[in-house]
C-alpha cells in the first residue's frame, strides 16, 4: 500500500495529493471540500473525509489519538471487546464526537485523505517497510512531529466497502500483526512492541485457553505429593537418572519391554535428570516435569486444533483434554509414556503439512517419530503413516523423487533420525542390534503372522479382551462416570467419521489423517492382543480431536449449539468431580499405593534396619519382576539408607496385596 502510493506521489505533478483506496465511492464535491479546508487551514497535515459503509451508515471508528502503552494495551486487546465503552477507548477513538463537526485527530484513516505534497515529502512519505496496515499511523505521527494537525472533515463523504480487496488473501491477520509489531518497535522499542502484540493477540479464545490452563494446572498439582502414583517401573527410571547424575553412568537404553530382549529408550531417564538436579532428587520432581509437559500438551491441543481445523475445534480439544481423567492421570504420572501425547500432537501437525506437499516438514516428522520410538517402542507403527503418505503421493505423482531426495532435506532427515536414536544405536552396535534390525524383523514376522491369520496367533477371546480393555479406557478418557454413555459417544463419533470418510465429505485431508492416525494404531493394538497401558497415550490426542470434530459438526446443526455446549459443560464438570471423588485414580489399588503410602513403608523399613546394611526382597504377586522393589530402593536411598545389592545378613521382605503394603524381616 505504502510503496504503491509513494510511486504515485513521485509521478504526481500537483501541489496537493489525494490518496484513495479501491472499492470506494466519492460523493460530489468531497475532493473540493478537503482542498478548500487545507487552503483555509495552513497547518493542516492530513485532511480525511467521513467514511460510510455501502448502506450509508457511518463507520463507528474512523480516527484516533496516538498510541501510548495504556491505550495500546486496552484498545488492541480483549479488554476493548469485552468493555467497549471503557474510558480509555472512548477517549482514544473520540466516541463522543457527533460526526457533524470537524474533529482533530492524531491519526486519520488511510482509506482516503488529502495532503500537501510538500508536507508529505517533508514527513518522509510512507514507510515502505509496512506492507499493509499502520502505515497511516506511522505517517501521521511524523506529520504531528512537524507541527501539523490532522482532521476529519464530515462534509466530505466517501463510501467504502471495507476489506473487499484484502478478503481475497488468507494471510491478512499475519500481515496485520507484523505491521503492528513494526510500528510499535519503530516508535517505542522492541519490548513495547512485544508486550503489545502479546496482549493484543489475547482474544476470547486465548482468554478461554488461559482459564483452561489455570484449571489444568490446578488439576495437575492438586495434592500431587500425597496422591502421586509411584510403581516399581518408575523406580527403575528414577534409579537410572540418579546414577547418571551421581556416578556419570549414562544408560543407552531404558527398562526392558514385555519382550525381555527388547528395551525402551533411555530418553525418559535423560529428561528426569533436570528436575532431579533442580529439586535435589525429590521423588515428586518427576511429576513436576510431567505436569509441565501436560500443560504444554493442553496448549498444543489448542494450537494444532486451531491451525489444522478451527479455533473452536482447538478450544474444545484443549478443554476435553485438560479435564479428561485418564489424560490428567498420565499428567500426574512420571513415567516414560507420559510425554507421548505432546509429541503425537507435533506429529499430527507435521504430517498434515506433508499431506499438503510441504516436504520441508519431513525432517521434523522423522525427528518426532524417532523421539516417540525412544519413549515407547510400540510407537514404531507410526512410521507406516509417513511411508504411506509419501508412497501414495509418489504413485499419484503429486510429488516426485527429486523433492524427497533433495540434498538439504536428506541431510536434515538423517540428522533427525540418528540424533534421538544415537544411544540405542550405540547399544545395538555392542549387543547385536536388538533395538533396530532384530526388532524390525520381529515386527515384520508378527505382522505376517497376524495377516496370515494363523490360528495360534489370532484368538477371538483375546480380541474380546482387547475391546473390553479399550472401551474401559475410552470411558476413562472421555466420560469416566459412565461406561454406557462413553460407548454411545464412541459409537456415534465412529459412525459419523465412517460416513464422512466413505462419502468423501471430509473438509480437508487433515480430517482423514486424524481419523487414520486413530483407527490404524487402534486396529494394530487390537490385533496385537496385549492389553498394555503403554499403548494408550498414542491414542489420546487423536481420540480427543475426533470427538471435538464430531461435537463441532453437531454445533453446526441448527438449534444444536446450546445443547452441545451444555453437554460439554456436563462432561467437564462430571469428569472433574470424578477425579476428586476418586483421588485422581481409577481403582482401589492405585489409592492404596500412593507415594505417601510408599513413603510410610520406606520409613518403616529404615526403622527396622536402623543403621545396619540390608537387602530388600520382594514377595508375592508381582515380585517376579526385577523392578518390583525399585521404587522402595529409591525412596530409602533418598531418605539416607539404601539397600545393598550384594548379600547381607539382614533381609527385609516387602509385599503388596489388597490389604496394603506388608514389611517383614
Amino acid at each position: 500500500f505504502g510503496a504503491g502510493n509513494n510511486l504515485g506521489a513521485r509521478y504526481a505533478k500537483g501541489d496537493f495529493l489525494f490518496f484513495l483506496s479501491p472499492d470506494t465511492v466519492v460523493e460530489k464535491n468531497s475532493v473540493d471540500i478537503l482542498f478548500n479546508f487545507i487552503i483555509r487551514n495552513s497547518k493542516t497535515g492530513m485532511a480525511a473525509p467521513l467514511l460510510f459503509d455501502p448502506n450509508g451508515k457511518v463507520y463507528p471508528y474512523q480516527g484516533s489519538d496516538g498510541y501510548n502503552l495504556t491505550s495500546a494495551l486496552v484498545t488492541s486487546s480483549f479488554i476493548n471487546k469485552i468493555f467497549p465503552n471503557n474510558t480509555i477507548s472512548r477517549k482514544f477513538f473520540h466516541k463522543d464526537w457527533n460526526k457533524k463537526d470537524v474533529e482533530e485527530f492524531d491519526v486519520v484513516p488511510g482509506t482516503a485523505f488529502m495532503i500537501k505534497k510538500s508536507v508529505f515529502e517533508k514527513a518522509g512519505m510512507f514507510d515502505e517497510k509496512f506492507f499493509l496496515y499502520f502505515e497511516e499511523y506511522d505517517l501521521a505521527k511524523r506529520i504531528k512531529k512537524l507541527g501539523y494537525k490532522n482532521y476529519i472533515v464530515p462534509k466530505a463523504k466517501i463510501s467504502h466497502i471495507w476489506g473487499a480487496s484484502t478478503k481475497k488473501r488468507k494471510d491478512m491477520d499475519k500481515i496485520f500483526f507484523q505491521s503492528r509489531y513494526l510500528f510499535f518497535k519503530k516508535h517505542s522499542g522492541t519490548l513495547f512492541a512485544l508486550v503489545v502484540n502479546l496482549v493484543a493477540n489475547f482474544g476470547k479464545y486465548e482468554l478461554m485457553l488461559g482459564l483452561i490452563i489455570v484449571l489444568s494446572t490446578f488439576l495437575g498439582f492438586f495434592k500431587i505429593k500425597e496422591l502421586m502414583v509411584f510403581i516399581g517401573d518408575q523406580g527403575w527410571f528414577y534409579l537410572s537418572a540418579r546414577d547418571m547424575l551421581t556416578n556419570g553412568n549414562i544408560p543407552l537404553v531404558g527398562i526392558a519391554s514385555s519382550h525381555p530382549w527388547l528395551n525402551q529408550g533411555a530418553l525418559w531417564t535423560y529428561l528426569l535428570v533436570f528436575p532431579f538436579w533442580i529439586f535435589n532428587f525429590n521423588p515428586v520432581s518427576g511429576a513436576y516435569l510431567t505436569v509441565l509437559i501436560g500443560l504444554l500438551t493442553v496448549i498444543g491441543m489448542y494450537l494444532v486444533g486451531s491451525s489444522v481445523f478451527s479455533k473452536r475445534i482447538g478450544m474444545i480439544s484443549a478443554l476435553l483434554y485438560a479435564t479428561s481423567p485418564l489424560a490428567v492421570f498420565y499428567m500426574r504420572f512420571p513415567y516414560h509414556t507420559s510425554p507421548i501425547p505432546i509429541f503425537m500432537i507435533g506429529l499430527i501437525y507435521s504430517l498434515s503439512k506433508i499431506v499438503q506437499n510441504k516436504l520441508n516438514y519431513l525432517p521434523l516428522t522423522i525427528f518426532l517419530l524417532s523421539i516417540l520410538y525412544s519413549f515407547e517402542i510400540a510407537t514404531a507403527i507410526l512410521w507406516l503413516f509417513l511411508f504411506g503418505i509419501l508412497g501414495y503421493k509418489l504413485l499419484r505423482k503429486k510429488i516426485d523423487f527429486k523433492e524427497i531426495f533433495n540434498k538439504r532435506i536428506l541431510t536434515l532427515s538423517a540428522i533427525a533420525l540418528v540424533f534421538p536414536l544415537l544411544p540405542m544405536i550405540l547399544y545395538d552396535i555392542r549387543n547385536g542390534f536388538p533395538q533396530t534390525i532384530k526388532f524390525i524383523a520381529w515386527a515384520f514376522y508378527r505382522a505376517v503372522s497376524i495377516l496370515g491369520n494363523q490360528q495360534h496367533e489370532l484368538s477371538i477371546d483375546k480380541i474380546i479382551v482387547m475391546f473390553n480393555f479399550l472401551f474401559d479406557n475410552f470411558r476413562k478418557l472421555i466420560f469416566a462416570q459412565s461406561n454406557l454413555i462413553s460407548q454411545i459417544f464412541f459409537v456415534c463419533a465412529t459412525v459419523w467419521v465412517a460416513y464422512f470418510i466413505f462419502q468423501k465429505k471430509a473438509k480437508n485431508d487433515s480430517e482423514n489423517l486424524v481419523v487414520l492416525l486413530f483407527f490404524i494404531p487402534l486396529l494394530v493394538i487390537i490385533l496385537n492382543q496385549t492389553p498394555s497401558d503403554s499403548y494408550l497415550p498414542i491414542l489420546f490426542p487423536t481420540t480427543i480431536l475426533i470427538f471435538s470434530l464430531f461435537l463441532d459438526f453437531l454445533m453446526g446443526i441448527r438449534r444444536m449449539k446450546i445443547a452441545i455446549l451444555i453437554a460439554i459443560t456436563v462432561v467437564v464438570f462430571t469428569n472433574i468431580s470424578f477425579m476428586f471423588k476418586n483421588d485422581f485414580s481409577f481403582d482401589k489399588s492405585s489409592r492404596m499405593f500412593t507415594l505417601n503410602k510408599r513413603f510410610q513403608a520406606a520409613h518403616k523399613i529404615l526403622n527396622i534396619v536402623k543403621d545396619k546394611d540390608y537387602n530388600l526382597i520382594g514377595r508375592g504377586f508381582g515380585s517376579e519382576h526385577e523392578s518390583f522393589t525399585m521404587n522402595y530402593e529409591y525412596l530409602t536411598w533418598w531418605l539416607g539408607h539404601a539397600p545393598f545389592k550384594n548379600n547381607q545378613n539382614l533381609k527385609v521382605y516387602i509385599s503388596e496385596s489388597s490389604d496394603g503394603i506388608k514389611i517383614e524381616n
